[in-house]
């Protein structure tokens, strides 16, 4: 089988209709076709709101942390039966805790923080699993008192 020539665009069988129709004699009885009216859409006035800029907010994963956050993912999405997006469920989840500000607080009074140096994996890991403990702390002692 012949190799496709990499500068050769692919077929457009719309184009290819098109150039057929424009080259293809005419009957001389034959009727013009009407030209089609478009009709603009009806403008309903919204109210306008003024978009707040958005900013992105990024983090940082291992490709081992990223196959279990694409599998609960979709585990996810099968349980709702619908696309849920990571971003959606992240703000979903910072909405809940930014909720339980309070409990947070109390529960992070217990513990002694300091940030390591970016280059300590290990320091760092052990920064983020204070910072999981404090939570689980605040959300379950809430769940429990509530």
């Amino acid at each position: 089988m012949p190799k496709k020539r990499l500068d050769e665009t692919p077929y457009d069988p719309i184009t290819a209709d098109l150039v057929r129709e424009a080259t293809a004699p005419r009957a001389s009885g034959a009727a013009p076709v009407p030209p089609i009216a478009l009709v603009p859409p009806k403008i309903s006035p919204v109210p306008s709101r003024v978009m707040e800029p958005t900013i992105t907010k990024r983090f940082v994963l291992t490709r081992s942390e990223d196959t279990e956050v694409e599998a609960f993912l979709l585990r996810v999405q099968r349980t709702a039966r619908a696309k849920v997006p990571l971003g959606v469920l992240m703000r979903a989840a910072l909405a809940v805790v930014m909720e339980f500000e309070a409990e947070l607080c109390a529960a992070v009074e217990r513990q002694t923080f300091r940030l390591p140096s970016t280059h300590d994996r290990v320091a760092l890991g052990e920064f983020e699993e204070q910072w999981r403990t404090c939570l689980v702390r605040a959300l379950h002692g809430s769940i429990g008192h509530g």
